[in-house]
């Protein structure tokens, strides 16, 4: 007797279980170096760009420029017009690496939200990217992942991009490493704009 009523409990407690309505989900864990700052109207999202791969593409960047520096010392001695501006092209690539470079140490990207505004900026040094977006011109938000590198060494890269109302496709930011980096950011924003989640052709899968 005893048995058949430990079977018929544990029967009921697995049937309640199965029909238990489905609670709300957790909200994403913020991202382990996001500071966020939400006070008096503003939501403030930033994160510095600095990685331990810095230091390698800096190494990079001090080797090419010396080798440049060295050609382009040899040309001039030697008057040697077309080796020259083989060298200015070479230089010209070195700068933009070396720029690079100090950007991954010093620059951030901010993202913001007042007043039905949403703003991407990056900085101290100039970058291209950034912006801002009416909270009336946005219909969607949704993460999409890019094969970055070689094709050997695919590791992703994530972007943030908006589904205007007028159809159009925007990326909001780019050159996140982390698939819960981009979604932690879709759902906080679309939740502060008021944006009902949808699902939108090409997204990360969210599962």
């Amino acid at each position: 007797m005893l048995d058949l009523r430990t079977r018929d409990r544990a029967s009921s407690e697995r049937l309640e279980t199965l029909t238990r309505p489905e609670t709300t989900a957790p909200a994403t864990p913020l991202p382990g170096h996001f500071k966020v700052d939400d006070a008096n109207g503003l939501l403030r999202i930033s994160w510095r760009w600095f990685s331990p791969s810095a230091w390698l593409l800096t190494a990079f960047a001090i080797v090419w420029n010396t080798i440049v520096l060295l050609w382009l010392g040899v040309a001039v001695a030697g008057g040697n017009w077309g080796m020259l501006c083989f060298g200015s092209l070479n230089a010209a690539s070195g700068i933009g690496i070396g720029y690079l470079a100090v950007s991954n140490f010093v620059n951030s990207t901010v993202v913001s939200l007042q007043h039905g505004v949403l703003q991407v900026k990056h900085s101290p040094l100039p970058w291209f990217g950034g912006g801002a977006w009416r909270r009336e011109d946005l219909a969607q938000l949704y993460a999409e992942a890019h094969s970055g590198g070689s094709r050997n060494q695919r590791a992703p890269q994530f972007a943030l991009c908006a589904l205007l109302r007028n159809g159009r496709r925007v990326k909001l930011l780019g050159g996140l490493t982390e698939r819960a980096q981009v979604l932690w950011l879709e759902s906080t924003l679309e939740r502060r704009l008021d944006i009902v989640d949808a699902p939108v052709a090409g997204e990360v899968d969210k599962r």
